[in-house]
């Protein structure tokens, strides 16, 4: 997501004086310093490689083995076992009519592609029309042809949680013709085929918590409500990273589902159709943490692939095989790292920050636009010298509105401002101001706060990126900490999480709770002490393509490094630090 226009330091020349500084920076004709550029996404073509034809059928599908069936794991490895949710119904987003899967997938520079069979000669723009033009969406969702006219269906999860459905042709989406508030209380919806063998596709839907449903499908579309009402499928579904369904992969006809977890184990959930229930978990796969996005590729006659991309962009297909195993992985190509969703994929993304601001001694402000492969684009200069100086305290924070773009916080003499637009008075009181996103489950990017007295403060957005509403406490204590950060999920259940540095050097994750009755849960050590090495340590955002926050680091020598969010929890939290590039000692801060 891409952050709006900052805005300006709008501290007019009396002030600056009397801060004893002189604002070298270019001025506006009222005498206030010149408003910074924006942050531009690269402007070359940012569309996928590779071409579907090139994973085109070349034989029929192999059966499993009646045996192989027979010796079906129970309760695999701590799995959940599943009782309730049955028969295939074919490809999911077959819009140009060849009885094959399309991809739809979105850049960052916001335009949304088709990769089909038939392009031959590249993908083509795809319109998705959102339900509310001021709201973006987190996820979109292929389901199938849920009123069976020939024409697929996509639903669309804004970021408030209202669910939308259209109509999609070769050249997109139609617009919404149902929608349907609530939604935002799952972290992930899965179009999943026809699961109670009733001939209409259905969708599962899971909880933060780990619980999974079914909306079953009643073959309806157009403005009519699609789906009934939800059926309690399990729980334990929190284990998994990503679920992916509306395949048949056990060759059998009927629908099923693969899940992976964050340390890279694949489990099979077998569908048994008409009993409506899925069997007990098996697991059939390791080194799946490989990938930050999988998804499933169907066609009419049975057969199966997963598609699977690394942080890198390079993607891979792996042919469905039977009784949930895969066979040997394929290349498709390079060029994804700038895909920051593929419909389907299973995953609402990370969603309100994934770049970084930089701030000189001399006041300047450079801009790092995030890729999805967990580095940046080359630097752009948004405010010259004496712009930004010092004295300015800035914030550059997980978007406060539902435009999914960051929102730079500045401010002086205790007043605070967003972009242009004048916030409040009185914000002296706190020496740490930190929008790590969504906290309360609302949609909108929060901000805490803490006071010179160390008590942290929990201001609720009111959506408009402008303003909040009355402040409420959250605890004291905050002292024990030298740095408090965040942008978006560390712990893998989609919702933000409090980053927090001892002055011992330990690092600490507040969990986001998504309600508004203790925004935060208990503190979980996430990493030993050593953390205190680095000089400069900021919130990125998701830059690694897989849904979760990312921290960046900064040691004495100007060496950055990455550090990627896992899902795992605990010590686990992120994995081993990645190099991003040095000369990063330009900056004194980043945000």
């Amino acid at each position: 997501m891409r952050p709006k226009r900052s805005g300006r330091i709008a501290a007019c020349t009396a002030v600056a004086l009397a801060a004893g500084m002189l604002l070298a920076g270019p001025a506006s004709a009222d005498g206030t310093p010149k408003a910074p550029a924006d942050i531009q996404a690269p402007s070359f073509d940012q569309r996928a490689g590779g071409h579907l034809s090139d994973i085109a059928p070349k034989a029929t599908p192999k059966a499993a083995p009646k045996a192989q069936k027979q010796q079906l794991q129970r309760g695999a490895a701590g799995a959940p076992s599943v009782a309730t949710a049955g028969t295939a119904g074919g490809p999911l987003f077959d819009v140009d009519g060849d009885g094959r899967d399309d991809i739809l997938y979105r850049t960052l520079n916001g335009s949304s592609y088709l990769k089909a069979t038939k392009n031959e000669n590249g993908d083509t723009l795809f319109g998705v029309h959102k339900a509310d033009d001021n709201e973006d969406f987190k996820d979109v969702v292929p389901v199938g042809d849920l009123d069976h006219n020939g024409l697929p269906e996509l639903l669309q999860l804004s970021v408030t949680g209202r669910l939308s459905l259209a109509e999609a042709y070769s050249t997109g989406a139609g617009y919404s013709s149902w929608s349907g508030g609530g939604w935002g209380v799952y972290n992930k919806l899965i179009g999943a085929g026809d699961l109670t063998g009733d001939g209409n596709p259905d969708l599962l839907a899971r909880t933060p918590g780990g619980a999974l449903y079914l909306y079953p499908g009643n073959g309806r579309a157009g403005g009519n409500d699609p789906f009934g009402d939800r059926v309690y499928i399990g729980g334990g579904w929190d284990m998994f990273s990503q679920i992916i369904g509306g395949a048949d992969y056990d060759a059998d006809g009927k629908a099923d589902v693969l899940a992976t977890t964050p340390s890279g184990l694949m489990y099979f959930y077998k569908g048994t159709g008409g009993a409506g229930t899925f069997a007990s978990g098996k697991k059939t796969g390791t080194g799946w943490n490989t990938y930050n996005q999988i998804t499933a590729l169907s066609d009419r006659s049975g057969l199966s692939w997963v598609l699977a991309r690394e942080v890198n962009g390079q993607t891979w297909t792996y042919p469905v095989q039977g009784d949930g195993i895969l066979g040997d992985r394929t290349k498709l190509s390079s060029g994804w790292e700038y895909v920051n969703l593929i419909s389907g994929q299973g995953g609402v993304p990370a969603h309100g920050k994934s770049e970084a601001y930089g701030r000189t001694s001399g006041g300047a402000l450079y801009g790092y636009f995030g890729r999805q492969n967990g580095n940046f684009e080359d630097r752009q200069q948004l405010a010259e010298n004496g712009s930004f100086p010092s004295q300015v305290g800035m914030a550059l924070v997980s978007s406060l509105d539902t435009s999914g773009e960051a929102n730079m916080l500045w401010w002086y003499g205790g007043d605070l401002y967003s972009g242009d637009t004048y916030i409040g008075s009185g914000w002296d009181v706190y020496n740490s101001l930190v929008g790590v996103g969504d906290l309360n489950g609302d949609g909108y990017g929060d901000l805490l706060a803490r006071d010179k007295s160390n008590v942290l403060w929990f201001y609720e957005s009111k959506g408009t990126g402008t303003g909040f509403f009355t402040r409420v406490r959250v605890g004291g204590g905050w002292g024990i900490y030298n740095k408090l950060i965040g942008a978006g999920d560390v712990t893998g259940d989609g919702i933000a999480d409090l980053v927090a540095r001892g002055t011992d050097g330990t690092l600490w994750a507040y969990p986001g709770t998504g309600h508004d009755g203790g925004v935060l849960g208990d503190r979980v050590k996430i990493g030993s002490a050593g953390w205190n090495s680095f000089n400069k340590l900021a919130a990125v955002g998701d830059i690694t393509g897989d849904g979760l926050a990312d921290l960046m680091a900064v040691d004495s020598s100007g060496t950055a490094y990455r550090y990627s969010a896992t899902g795992l929890g605990g010590l686990s939290t992120f994995n081993g630090r990645s190099t991003i590039g040095s000369g990063w000692n330009t900056y004194t801060e980043l945000h």
